[in-house]
């Protein structure tokens, strides 16, 4: 069970408007008319969230309202959804596809998202991403590539003919406009969604989350590649060993709790091109969002890697970078929870802290929603 709570001081006609008055206490600060949404965390004792994982499934909120002398009390549930209840959802498992189609009620062809995932692996990000893009008028197909049945268990030399498959059959669905298909992704998700924007030219946007400009490794380490094509693995930046870190340290280029295990190799600028992706290829404009505080890797400094690169290769489309201080490795869709930063991984079974506040990341997703949304109205319009 998840709880927040604030107190509030009423004006003179006996109202609080979330929108105007700020708490004098509780699970959030200043004026937030969702403050009490996205500062819910979990109760002692209680068990753990869970989500079914189908985006349709809405969730139960009981919103209290209790007088400072405890004799009044007022309650109302809400049911929150990621999915609009006229929206057509089915199960894809065609020509070796895992995946979730969306479609909004009203007749297409609309413009289209492939949203993937990250180092989860399976469909529980990108179904409800995917929900929320049907929610707004657009077709959407969440794709697994791991860790679902029938693929891969780790992110470990996927084939990005795999995604070529995909949008192969999303341009073959009536509900799909084929020359207006966008792709999103979280994380190592970002990442695929650049790299696959740069090797496919039916993507024409991109918008991707807490990503990296620069190709990475496989997951949980193996020591291949992540993504292949051809048959051949893409080259990708591998980190500093434990030895070359302890060098590192004692010569003063590395300081202890930085990301600079990760970022010292990529100052070789000959290393960096190699294993960059070559964004300026995209036909399309890009949208990159990082959390300036990310715990998982640094998302702002590996965005960057794209940015120099679409800056000296004269990238002809609108490119955006929108960074956010305070914020991690959590930024999505807005007024969810942002309280749990730290969690088991599902794949590796590491700890993970995603870094920034549950202040930093309400506020990024707040503002980048709209901006998302606003974005792929725009680079997917007839035209």
């Amino acid at each position: 069970m998840l709880m927040s709570q604030a107190a509030f001081v009423a004006d003179a006609n006996g109202v609080v408007d979330l929108s105007c008055h700020a708490p004098t206490a509780g699970s959030y600060q200043g004026i937030d008319a969702m403050g009490l949404f996205w500062s819910r965390a979990p109760v002692a004792g209680s068990p753990e969230p869970h989500s079914s994982g189908l985006s349709r499934d809405p969730s139960t909120v009981t919103l209290a309202a209790i007088t400072e002398d405890g004799k009044t009390s007022v309650t109302q549930c809400i049911k929150m959804t990621f999915t609009s209840a006229d929206v057509l959802s089915r199960e894809v498992r065609e020509r070796g596809l895992v995946g979730r189609m969306f479609e909004p009620a009203k007749p297409g062809p609309h413009p289209t998202v492939l949203v993937v995932g990250g180092s989860n692996g399976g469909l529980a990000w990108s179904q409800e991403m995917a929900g929320l893009f049907a929610s707004h008028g657009f077709s959407a197909l969440a794709l697994a590539y791991f860790a679902a049945e029938g693929l891969p268990p780790t992110l470990d030399r996927i084939p990005l003919e795999y995604f070529e498959t995909a949008l192969e059959w999303l341009a073959a669905q009536p509900a799909v406009a084929a020359n207006h298909i966008a792709v999103t992704g979280l994380s190592r998700g970002g990442e695929l969604a650049l790299l696959l924007g740069a090797t496919f030219p039916q993507i024409r946007a991109v918008v991707a989350y807490v990503p990296s400009g620069i190709v990475g490794p496989a997951y949980p380490a193996s020591g291949n590649g992540a993504w292949t094509l051809g048959g051949q693995e893409i080259s990708f930046a591998s980190t500093l060993s434990y030895e070359e870190w302890d060098k590192e340290l004692a010569a003063g280029r590395a300081r202890e709790g930085s990301f600079d295990w990760y970022l010292i190799p990529l100052q070789d600028a000959d290393y960096a091109a190699k294993t960059s992706i070559p964004v300026e290829r995209i036909q399309g404009p890009v949208l990159m969002i990082s959390g300036v505080d990310d715990g998982v890797w640094p998302s702002t400094a590996l965005t960057e890697f794209a940015i120099q690169r679409f800056r000296q290769k004269d990238f002809p489309h609108r490119f955006e970078h929108l960074s956010y201080p305070g914020a991690g490795h959590s930024i999505a869709w807005p007024n969810a929870p942002t309280t749990m930063l730290k969690s088991k991984h599902p794949v590796s079974g590491e700890d993970v802290d995603r870094g920034g506040t549950p202040e930093g990341a309400a506020r990024a997703r707040q503002d980048s929603w709209p901006r998302v949304l606003a974005f792929l109205q725009n680079a997917l319009a007839d035209g």
